[in-house]
């Protein structure tokens, strides 16, 4: 996990585009009467045709493996399937915990507002009633005016015609108020002052709310009422919003009492300790997702526990087995073999953020743009099997040419090489060429791989090349060396012609880069058969290149 933690998932088979789908989603909810997006009848068959599937396996919410398991078999389980007597037994157990004043997760709104106003009568004896102001355009001026009374019907909005508070209720934001701030749908806190203006003792100028999480609505806090301030709390006032089709307007606060939600509002969330009341589910899923919300079981305490209110949706075992596996087909599987030396290259622009996916059983796997320190630890970057050697750009120069200089002193560059265990790999002393590069030698196949980075001038960027190639040459028969160039082959061959004149055949043709440039290059002299793909990476402007050296037959090795 660690290792994948580090480069995780940078090696991408061949795709025009990267979609990732957890499939927890498909055994949660769909919008209320609304269809879910599996299903063939919505216009198009949405996931057969236009999706494949990437099956998520680590859990992150849930460290008890007895919990994580018993939720895994909850979430599949279909209506007609016995539960077993075990997850009963637990499930059970947790109907014996502590009720307290912790949040109360129900399926219906109504049994959210029953649990809600009685929790309000407890613990805010002094609460307020706020009726929203409802406005309509005034036939002889035009303009809006305050209506007596409310719309008689009021389309698309969360805005409450009546909303209930008082100090100390816990409340929801129910719209988005300020992304930047946290002051999102769903954030919960306690109210603590409740403001009228001078003019108006019926509505409130501004309702204070101090939430759960201090990162939510800091912005407005540090810039707030004092006395409102001092106990950390943020200011929420009205919202308003179009709610009749002749554009009548409700202006009312964005927010509704939280002792309890319903299962629907929950989902995305995790929650350390509430209560679950399984009474009255009616839908597909809908006791699973109250149930996944939980880190551990200590913290679930259920009411109205039955068994069979737990199950999921039939169908959704048929939507996901009709959909192609994201994986299934790997454009490299030709040339990855036992009698293959396989090299991947890659522009990692900062080595420490990214780590290297190795499914695809690769050899060596060259990095440029490491960004790695002479006093860099390597145990940040180093992956389970492979070993890691580093050419940083601050140990790379000796000359007294002032751009090497010059170059010495910056920061980023380098390179770097990941090398197999299970390969006999050499990592050969370099003459001092003042250039940014590793070379190894394959014992096995007696190849010799040079990985290499460049941004000086390219006369003397040649010149020093050149002293490379003529130290290579006499060492084998068979050379590889690629790296970044920093030189489009399109628009100059000046660095090609030199090195191929030298015998070198350069193998890319297609674009290494997003702007459709060819500044990667891999330039290889061998009797071996060699392949080139380019391959597309998540984190960089570049893309990744396999090469690879096949053997065609044991003589070769």
């Amino acid at each position: 996990m660690e290792d994948c933690n580090r480069l995780n998932n940078l090696v991408i088979p061949h795709l025009e585009m990267l979609v990732c789908l957890l499939l927890e989603i498909f055994f949660q909810l769909p919008p209320v009467k609304g269809k879910p997006l599996y299903v063939e009848n919505v216009g198009v068959d949405l996931w057969s045709s236009l999706f494949k599937v990437v099956e998520l396996k680590s859990i992150v919410r849930q460290k008890d493996h007895v919990f994580a398991e018993l939720l895994n078999r909850l979430r599949i389980r279909s209506k007609g399937t016995p539960m077993q007597d075990n997850d009963i037994e637990i499930l059970k157990r947790c109907e014996m915990g502590e009720v307290g004043s912790a949040l109360h997760i129900f399926p219906t709104n109504r049994q959210v507002n029953e649990h809600n106003v009685v929790q309000l009568l407890n613990m805010c004896p002094e609460h307020v009633q706020i009726n929203a102001q409802d406005f309509v355009n005034s036939k002889k001026t035009g303009k809006l005016e305050l209506m007596k009374g409310h719309h008689a019907k009021a389309y698309d909005t969360c805005l409450a015609e009546t909303l209930l508070l008082g100090v100390d209720a816990r409340v929801m934001l129910c719209k988005n108020v300020d992304l930047m701030d946290g002051l999102v749908n769903g954030v919960c806190g306690t109210v603590t002052h409740i403001v009228y203006g001078n003019d108006n003792n019926t509505f409130p100028q501004t309702v204070y709310v101090k939430f759960d999480d201090k990162e939510v609505g800091a912005q407005r806090t540090r810039c707030g009422n004092a006395s409102a301030v001092a106990v950390g709390s943020t200011g929420i006032e009205p919202e308003e919003e179009r709610v009749t089709k002749k554009g009548g307007l409700r202006r009312q606060f964005a927010l509704k009492l939280a002792w309890a939600c319903t299962v629907h509002k929950v989902q995305g969330l995790t929650v350390d300790s509430a209560v679950v009341c399984l009474k009255k589910i009616f839908s597909a899923g809908q006791a699973y997702v109250a149930l996944s919300r939980f880190r551990s079981l200590s913290g679930l305490v259920i009411q109205d526990f039955e068994d069979k209110t737990i199950y999921c949706k039939d169908n959704i075992n048929d939507a996901i087995q009709s959909m192609d596996p994201f994986l299934m087909k790997n454009p490299m599987s030709h040339i990855l073999n036992t009698h293959t030396f396989t090299v991947f290259l890659m522009t990692v622009q900062n080595l420490t953020l990214h780590c290297v996916c190795t499914h695809l059983r690769l050899n060596c796997i060259a990095v440029t743009e490491t960004w790695l320190p002479a006093d860099s630890s390597y145990h940040s970057v180093n992956i389970n099997g492979y070993t890691f050697d580093s050419s940083p750009r601050s140990s790379s120069y000796s000359s007294s040419n002032p751009a090497l200089v010059d170059l010495q002193g910056q920061q980023h560059g380098g390179v770097g090489m990941y090398s197999a265990d299970s390969l006999k790999l050499n990592m050969l002393k370099v003459p001092d060429v003042n250039l940014e590069c590793l070379v190894y030698n394959c014992l096995p196949y007696n190849i010799l791989t040079a990985v290499i980075y460049r941004l000086y001038p390219m006369a003397l960027f040649k010149e020093y090349l050149g002293k490379l190639l003529d130290w290579l040459d006499p060492r084998s028969n068979t050379i590889a060396v690629m790296g970044d160039f920093n030189d489009d082959i399109r628009k100059s061959l000046t660095i090609c012609k030199f090195i191929t004149d030298k015998g070198y055949v350069q193998l890319l043709k297609t674009p290494t880069t997003e702007r459709g440039t060819l500044i990667d290059r891999v330039y290889v002299k061998t009797h071996y058969q060699v392949e080139s793909i380019v391959l597309p990476t998540y984190f960089s402007d570049h893309e990744g290149i396999v090469c690879s050296f096949q053997c065609t037959t044991d003589d070769d090795l």
